[in-house]
């Protein structure tokens, strides 16, 4: 995910009209764990998918085989 500078900017100035400017830091603490957490579950997910993917694929490529 890409964003040029100017959405960055337009990004902080509504950040700073909605949030305190006291609470900003504490505000962008919890977005940076959650975005983390995101892409832990979604990580997890995509190798579960990937595990499947290859069990399902295994017995065709025996299958083919003989």
């Amino acid at each position: 995910m890409n964003f040029s500078i100017s959405e960055v900017v337009v990004i902080l100035l509504i950040a700073l009209l909605v949030i305190k400017p006291e609470q900003l830091p504490d505000v962008a603490f919890t977005l940076g764990r959650f975005a983390q957490t995101l892409r832990r579950m979604f990580a997890k997910v995509k190798d579960e998918m990937n595990g499947f993917i290859d069990t399902v694929e295994k017995p065709n490529e025996r299958k083919s085989e003989q």
